[in-house]
């Protein structure tokens, strides 16, 4: 079954996809980890959704595909990056399963690429450098990270490549025929596994062994015929493949573009689960079968030890006692039955109930070690934080509207806060109480952060200061622009470590409540745990639990959290205030204290 889009079938797309160049982008979303869709307005279509899974699938499609997200940063990014811009050019690079998409906004130009392999990428460019990825990624020959120019993987263009090119890319390759045309010469399984069919090459044979020039034109005479996008079928009768060339195999339906058959396949695949089992309940699997055995090696012999006992005279007819073999097989019922003519017949009889008796009691021991022994369920799998961000040295949380907001934990990291990190078009936000800690929300490209932003960073400054201990339950908080707040006192005063003077306008939120979420989140592709306001966190994740100042001690808190989210105590107990805790809601998660 076809796992993926090949580097010649996703040529086919891009041509088709023509019809989108001009077309407004509505909406970009992540609905799951490696799904991407854009919703665009097309003169020509319509409302249409571009989906591109970047495990290796892409289509076009009027179907409703939601473009909510809650994939992170990234996201956010490349939404205020693309919304309401136009569609300038759809490529693809080096006939790789790579899409290159450029937008256009006013004056301003970005591009998105797409690797649509390995574990799946997008990059975002600007200028021909990168300004942002999903994925941090270094290959042998690459690094994917901002910064650096964009440098796709070395690959031909099996459409326009000419015969040398091929020959040299095909000749220096190390693997096998079949794995060197799929992989090497960018053609893909199926193509690669009809040329060697129709050539009658064994696709394992090695490089040297082959005529090039003969499958170069086969290679040729294949792209060149292009016949109505298709579902083929195996020997079984079951969908096995998709493709817009002559696969010479058994076909299922045609359809008029390659998105709709590509959609109508991607629908017939069945995935399935494969159940995880402890090292347990694969013993007791085994020992349970091993049972099985016993059971019906006991009722064979027992069964022949009966033959032989109710037929003495018959089996004595048979056995040829001039013979000199000690042993001897008769036939009977068709049951192949082993005498040992140095032995009586009753004798060989009672062998055989012996034996039999033998794997009953093999089969009880068994029976008693299962049950002596405790069976433990698969163990959780857990969850930890990985790629650890430079934010996370800090109080940290992701807004609503994604921007990165970062707290001091104490007066030497509030220092640092703002000092190191409070840049032009930043805020700052703090508690009216002593002791909270300073907040810097940083900007988006330029853009400063929203006042839904400010709310939410005062509410978090509030909330993780010494107010949670007192188990108050609200206080007043106040933003202003990174102008605003300086390390010079007044005269005559002196400003201890991690306190700042704000000189102009404060905007003030009073009567907020306390109150702290934590929830899973997905950064850049890798989950993470975070605590913060709880619109943040509704926002960007599906698995949350939500406190308010309580009574319930703050270790029994962290543990049950560890326990509910299959995380290490360690990243759970930063998130969290000082203080006691109270349950309000919880989503996605069970949890009671």
């Amino acid at each position: 079954m076809k796992k993926a889009l090949t580097g010649p079938d996703i040529g086919h797309l891009v041509r088709g996809w023509q019809s989108l160049i001009g077309s407004r982008v509505d909406q970009f979303g992540r609905p799951e980890l490696n799904k991407i869709v854009l919703k665009l307005r097309s003169r020509e279509e319509g409302t249409v959704r571009l989906l591109i899974d970047l495990s290796g699938w892409a289509y076009l499609t009027k179907q409703t595909i939601s473009t909510e997200s809650n994939q992170g940063v990234f996201v956010q990014k490349v939404r205020k990056l693309i919304k309401k811009s136009r569609i300038e050019s759809i490529e693809q690079i080096n006939g790789d399963r790579i899409l290159s998409i450029s937008f256009i906004r006013k004056e301003q130009k970005v591009n998105l690429i797409f690797e649509m392999f390995h574990k799946g990428n997008i990059i975002l460019c600007t200028e021909d450098k990168i300004s942002a990825v999903m994925r941090k990624q270094k290959f042998r020959h690459r690094s994917l990270e901002a910064g650096l120019p964009y440098q796709s993987p070395p690959s031909i263009d099996p459409f326009v490549v000419d015969y040398d090119t091929f020959k040299d890319k095909l000749v220096s390759s190390q693997r096998g025929l079949g794995a060197a045309l799929t992989i090497d010469c960018n053609i893909g399984g199926d193509i690669s596994t009809l040329i060697c069919n129709n050539l009658k090459i064994d696709k394992e044979v090695s490089i040297s062994d082959v005529p090039v020039q003969k499958i170069y034109d086969e290679l040729k005479r294949i792209l060149n015929k292009v016949i109505e996008p298709t579902i083929f079928l195996n020997s079984e009768g079951k969908n096995f493949t998709v493709s817009s060339f002559d696969l010479g195999m058994e076909s299922n339906e045609r359809f008029p573009s390659l998105d709709e058959a590509v959609e109508r396949y991607i629908s017939s695949i069945v995935v399935v689960k494969k159940e995880v089992k402890s090292s347990d309940e694969v013993r007791v699997d085994h020992q349970n079968k091993a049972i099985e055995k016993y059971n019906l090696k006991s009722k064979d012999f027992r069964e022949k030890g009966n033959v032989v006992f109710s037929r003495l005279n018959e089996i004595k007819e048979m056995i040829d006692y001039e013979n000199d073999d000690d042993e001897v097989v008769v036939k009977i019922d068709n049951k192949n039955i082993w005498i040992d003519k140095t032995k009586s017949l009753e004798a060989n009889a009672s062998s055989y109930f012996d034996k039999s008796k033998e794997m009953d009691r093999k089969a009880e021991r068994t029976r008693e070690v299962i049950a002596s022994k405790r069976v433990s369920k698969p163990k959780k799998k857990i969850v930890k934080n990985q790629n650890i961000e430079w934010f996370e040295r800090f109080r940290w949380f992701i807004t609503t509207d994604g921007e990165i907001a970062v707290g001091g934990k104490d007066a030497r990291s509030n220092e640092q806060v703002v000092k190191k990190y409070l840049k032009n078009n930043d805020r700052y936000a703090h508690a009216d109480i002593h002791g909270a800690p300073s907040v810097v929300v940083k900007n988006i490209n330029g853009t400063q952060p929203s006042e839904q932003s400010m709310l939410e960073a005062c509410n978090f400054s509030l909330s993780y200061s010494k107010a949670w201990g007192a188990r108050v339950s609200g206080g007043h908080s106040f933003w202003v622009e990174n102008d605003k707040v300086s390390k010079t006192p007044n005269t005559g005063e002196f400003l201890a470590k991690g306190a700042f003077v704000i000189r102009g306008k404060r905007h003030w939120y009073r009567n907020l409540e306390l109150n702290v979420a934590i929830g899973l989140i997905s950064y850049d592709g890798t989950l993470k745990f975070m605590g913060g306001p709880i619109s943040s966190i509704e926002r960007h994740s599906e698995k949350y639990v939500i406190f308010r100042p309580g009574f319930t001690e703050r270790k029994i808190v962290i543990r049950k959290l560890s326990e509910a989210f299959s995380a290490e105590s360690t990243d759970i107990e930063k998130l969290l205030p000082s203080g006691g805790f109270d349950l309000v809601r919880s989503k996605g998660v069970e949890l009671k204290l």
